[in-house]
């Protein structure tokens, strides 16, 4: 895109130029040339302002993100505490019901991709996150990991609320613009083989530049394991609704 506003401006410019010499009259062709260089100018920034306005540059979407980072209150996707389940209490956990998406067209004002639900991944591996990831969550992620493996009743909901990050993500039109909530709101359930499901909200842009605000309902299952390779988890259901809705 920025290529494109290039090419426009210089064509802008340079046809402008042009056509003030060609049509210079009794000016001399000196003048003619410094005339045409100055008014193929402003209108070839007439030009770029008007595709800026009409198309914003991906550079100066992503200094907006980091302006608003650094005054946002600093939040985490990792619940602060793991809770614990006895075992007896596991075993009278209700089977899980699966989640109907609410899988709609999206309009321009929304910041979901239209039929969202078709287009999230079925399953994603936890290594795949822990490469996605900055120094300070992998190891975090990969030491959690590493404490749970070789438990198979272990109570997992923290790496399975990490895990329904990418997959929230990835309903979204701009992934890069997701914001998620802190803890405080969060819900969470588990239930029987590994499967969980979290309740929070995402903030994230639509086309018109406005932030939006959505409830997700997240549930996913950890695969058995293959040799040391860490567990794909599989996404057993996604719903967003607009958290004002």
């Amino acid at each position: 895109m920025d290529f494109l506003r290039f090419l426009a401006f210089v064509a802008a410019w340079g046809f402008m130029w042009r056509w003030v010499v060609k049509n210079r009259g009794s000016w001399n062709i000196f003048y003619g040339n410094i005339v045409g260089a100055a008014g193929g100018f402003i209108v070839a920034m007439v030009v770029l302002s008007i595709t800026l306005s009409l198309f914003p540059s991906s550079h100066d979407y992503e200094a907006a993100q980091a302006e608003n980072t650094q005054v946002a209150e600093p939040t985490s996707l990792l619940p602060e505490a793991e809770s614990i389940t006895p075992a007896a209490e596991l075993k009278d956990a209700p089977v899980f019901a699966a989640i109907e998406p609410d899988d709609k067209p999206s309009p321009a004002d929304s910041a979901l991709l239209p039929n969202y639900a078709n287009r999230a991944p079925k399953s994603i591996g936890l290594q795949t996150v822990l490469d996605q990831s900055d120094y300070q969550g992998r190891m975090a992620l990969a030491a959690l990991n590493k404490k749970l493996r070789g438990d198979a009743q272990a109570d997992k909901s923290m790496i399975a609320y990490v895990m329904c990050s990418p997959f929230v993500t990835s309903t979204l039109r701009f992934p890069n613009s997701a914001r998620f909530a802190d803890s405080k709101g969060l819900v969470s359930h588990r239930f029987k083989d590994q499967v969980y499901t979290f309740s929070n909200t995402v903030t994230a842009r639509n086309m018109n530049g406005d932030d939006v605000k959505y409830r997700f309902d997240c549930s996913v299952q950890e695969q058995p394991r293959v040799d040391a390779i860490p567990a794909e988890w599989r996404l057993l259901g996604l719903k967003l609704q607009k958290a004002d809705s």
